[in-house]
């Protein structure tokens, strides 16, 4: 390895808290999963990054096409570390979470999953190129080449690897193991020694040796595989395509790259086979469970919080496939979205729409269900429609002819990037209406007035406006006078060359006044003509003989408080026959008689019970949390989705055990790229089983807790910890009850603690449960958690990922378990 002239000099270290030392040389001694950018042009490619463990002198890197030897970087020849800064080609890309490694003539330019890692993983580098300076952990020769031993005293140790999360005591006396005729120092090859101990355990050593004696060859690792993991061949393959030396048959795993393996992505409690897309799309919607949210909008609770678009950026971001808007009248005829009648910040339903048909199907094709609890009059609910067939009109799911004898509710794979509108409507008006709403020409959308501080997400666009040489355009909902009955026709529903066939559009009656529009704004971009025309589809102002439209921009008169006022009760019953038209799931009571697919009922969730089962296996029903919960607490949602609920919303800002249990139960089937689960067979149209019919065990297994790693609290991560872990089972009633929760506990540091858990679970449903683990310091003080399915989980000897409070990833911070199937 070459050396490098004064680098000190050329390397400028950053600062890091020296209490997150011990979290970086862990990330970077177990390796982690970055994007390597090339080009700015160009994907990025995933690849692991980790300390090459035989002299510690290269960072090594994976790479598919090269050989093993030629992926690494020389920690010597590493002339500098930063961030990409904003003026180069790469100005695209989160600099806070990239690491730009130069050296020799390369520069590897790599992004990081979170801010947090990006430290840690500089961190851990930059300590180990200091490392390697000083020639703490390797051989070095003297000038005349002798071997010379480096003698590292206690007091060094210390001072490089001051919060290990262990006690002196224990330092000491580990050091006294290497240290045996207490001469105060060990060597470096002991130090190595030493340093893999505190990151490793002695188990994982006795695993690796019963299978291999240094390096564990290709024959070796099937064996492993075969005996211990089920099923093994698909993560045969993974680790092959990871760690394959690319120079003919020559596949080995040294000892660290075996943990690696063991703690890695492919080999997950979570069978990571289950977490892409793999179940069938050929069936209804209703047999899927789907990802949903309420009162998406918020970013905090429900009385004083922010309402934003960023929070429907943040459901998409999570799998989000229902998302809710509550929609009120605004100002200027242009309605918002805000939690009604509570101090909450107003958004224009423009701006979500707009949010909507930017992210809705970004991170996945399948269908998205925009659930609209409408409170707006007639006359806003016809711009809502207008706004809707502006952005999203080749993707509206409109209800069929046929929709009286439709059985079932389409199947998902008829469905990719369709938007399905939920709203309350009218199912006959749909179709009779659809004639008049065939093409839309845009309104004036005008932007609700609001104040900054008030509506920070208002997204500001240029108006839509009628052109004045267009020759038809069906009527914005500003061209009806107050009373519909003029209007009222008897032949709804007639096809448009039909209709044009018995009445003449442009049969001129007599002379009338403007229309009059009861509203109280200034101005209104308005129709005015010159003649009553018998046909309200065709209102023109004509020139004769040549008719044509115009459009006047004038004054609105307002009518007097009498004039004004309606009567509340009617206004809300009020429903736009252009929202309908575009509607395919309609509100209905649960009770219901003469039923369609069509339909869908909103439950509270204290009306949520097991007894809906076969009303779910043909119908729509979404759960929603009771209005009591201003804080935006969520319920549990094992009982809704026990009971085969389609949409089981939940507040997405809460991050809570309830919203850990959905996003893990929707990591299965590709996460938030799919956003759907197929429910189990004898849930769907097609199933008849009841739940009370499970009386016996479908699933026996023995779950053994043996070693945690880097457990330690997030916001300190000095703290000394002595790690309880809480295993627990939910799902059916009779499953909880039998399978009580359990506590292992032991009196060792967070960095790698070594457990004696042995539990038996008897399962009678595994497709309901969930196995859920909670680590806790023996104050309370939270350290992760994670939750597995049941139907997902893989057996033999797995790794399980903690998850912050934020439900994010913690890193190189897991629990190693086994899971043995019993087949008494």
């Amino acid at each position: 390895m070459k050396g490098r002239k004064s680098s000190a000099s050329k390397f400028d270290r950053k600062e890091f808290d020296q209490r997150t030392l011990s979290a970086a040389v862990n990330l970077i001694v177990y390796g982690c999963h970055v994007q390597k950018y090339n080009k700015s042009n160009r994907k990025p490619i995933s690849r692991l990054y980790y300390l090459y463990e035989e002299d510690m002198d290269y960072l090594q890197y994976l790479h598919s096409g090269r050989p093993f030897a030629q992926c690494r970087i020389p920690l010597l020849d590493i002339i500098e570390l930063r961030e990409i800064p904003t003026t180069e080609s790469f100005q695209n890309l989160p600099y806070q979470r990239t690491l730009q490694i130069t050296f020799a003539s390369k520069k590897h330019t790599i992004l990081f999953n979170t801010k947090n890692e990006r430290d840690l993983f500089w961190q851990g580098l930059q300590y180990f190129i200091d490392v390697a300076e000083h020639n703490l952990i390797r051989d070095i020769k003297s000038t005349n080449d002798n071997p010379i031993v480096e003698q590292i005293t206690l007091k060094q140790i210390k001072g490089m690897l001051p919060q290990l999360s262990i006690t002196k005591q224990e330092l000491k006396s580990l050091f006294n193991q290497y240290d045996l005729e207490r001469r105060g120092f060990i060597s470096s090859s002991d130090y190595q020694d030493l340093l893999k101990r505190l990151m490793n355990q002695d188990f994982v050593r006795f695993l690796f040796d019963r299978y291999a004696v240094q390096q564990m060859n290709k024959q070796e690792f099937i064996k492993f595989l075969t005996n211990e993991q089920s099923p093994y061949q698909k993560q045969c393959e993974d680790a092959f395509r990871l760690f394959a030396k690319q120079d003919g048959n020559n596949f080995s795993l040294s000892f660290l790259e075996f943990l690696n393996y063991l703690l890695s992505t492919y080999n997950q409690l979570f069978d990571y086979q289950k977490t892409q897309i793999y179940q069938s799309e050929d069936y209804p919607l209703t047999d899927y469970w789907i990802n949903s949210s309420h009162n998406t909008y918020l970013m905090g609770d429900q009385l004083t919080s922010e309402s934003s678009i960023q929070a429907y950026i943040n459901a998409f971001q999570k799998g989000c496939r229902c998302v809710e808007l509550d929609c009120w009248d605004g100002d200027n005829n242009q309605p918002i979205i805000y939690h009604g009648f509570t101090m909450t910040s107003k958004i224009s339903f423009e701006s979500v729409i707009q949010t909507i048909k930017e992210y809705g199907f970004k991170y996945s094709k399948y269908p998205l269900i925009l659930s609209l609890e409408v409170h707006c009059c007639v006359k806003q609910q016809d711009v809502m429609a207008d706004i809707l067939k502006t952005y999203l009109n080749e993707n509206l799911l409109l209800l069929p002819d046929d929709y009286k004898s439709s059985e079932y509710y389409p199947k998902l794979n008829k469905l990719y990037y369709t938007v399905i509108i939920k709203h309350r409507g009218k199912m006959k008006s749909s179709l009779q209406y659809r004639e008049r709403f065939i093409s839309i020409t845009p309104i004036n959308i005008i932007q609700p007035n609001f104040d900054d501080s008030e509506s920070p997400d208002i997204i500001k666009r240029p108006s839509l406006s009628i052109q004045p040489d267009q020759q038809q355009l069906n009527t914005p909902t500003t061209l009806k006078p107050r009373s519909q009955k003029s209007f009222k026709r008897q032949d709804h529903g007639l096809p448009m060359q039909q209709f044009r066939n018995t009445i003449n559009p442009f049969q001129i009656e007599e002379e009338m006044k403007p229309n009059k529009i009861i509203h109280k704004t200034k101005t209104e971009t308005t129709l005015r003509p010159k003649y009553k025309i018998s046909n309200i589809e065709t209102q023109f102002k004509f020139d004769a003989p040549n008719p044509r439209c115009q459009i006047v921009q004038t004054p609105l008169k307002v009518d007097s408080d009498e004039d004004i006022s309606i009567d509340k009760a009617k206004k809300e019953k009020a429903e736009s026959l252009k929202m309908s038209s575009i509607t395919a799931l309609f509100g209905a009571a649960i009770k219901q008689q003469n039923r369609t697919v069509w339909e869908i009922s909103s439950l509270d969730e204290s009306k949520v019970n097991e007894n809906l089962l076969d009303f779910h296996r043909r119908y729509f029903t979404r759960i929603y949390p009771s209005g009591s919960r201003v804080d935006s607490s969520n319920y549990d949602p094992i009982q809704a989705f026990n009971s085969g609920s389609q949409i089981v919303a939940l507040n997405f800002q809460t991050n809570d055990m309830p919203m850990l249990l959905n996003m893990c139960k929707f990591m299965e089937n590709g996460g938030i790229e799919s956003g759907y689960v197929l429910k189990p067979q004898w849930m769907r149209s097609d199933g008849k089983k009841k739940i009370s019919e499970f009386t016996s065990i479908q699933l026996s297994f023995t779950l053994s807790l043996l070693v945690g790693y880097n457990l330690r609290q997030l916001n300190n991560q000095n703290a000394k910890v002595n790690p309880q872990i809480k295993i627990s089972i939910r799902g059916l009633q009779q499953d909880e009850q039998n399978n009580k929760p359990q506590i292992a506990t032991i009196s060792q540091s967070g960095l790698n603690p070594q457990f004696n858990f042995i539990y038996k679970y008897n399962i009678r449903c595994p497709d309901l449960a969930f196995l859920i683990f909670e680590v806790l310091d023996a104050n309370k003080d939270f350290l992760g958690w994670s939750a597995i399915p049941l139907s997902c989980m893989s057996f033999g000897y797995r790794a399980v990922q903690l998850l912050s409070q934020y439900l994010k990833p913690l890193p190189k911070s897991c629990l190693l378990v086994h899971v043995q199937k019993n087949n008494d």
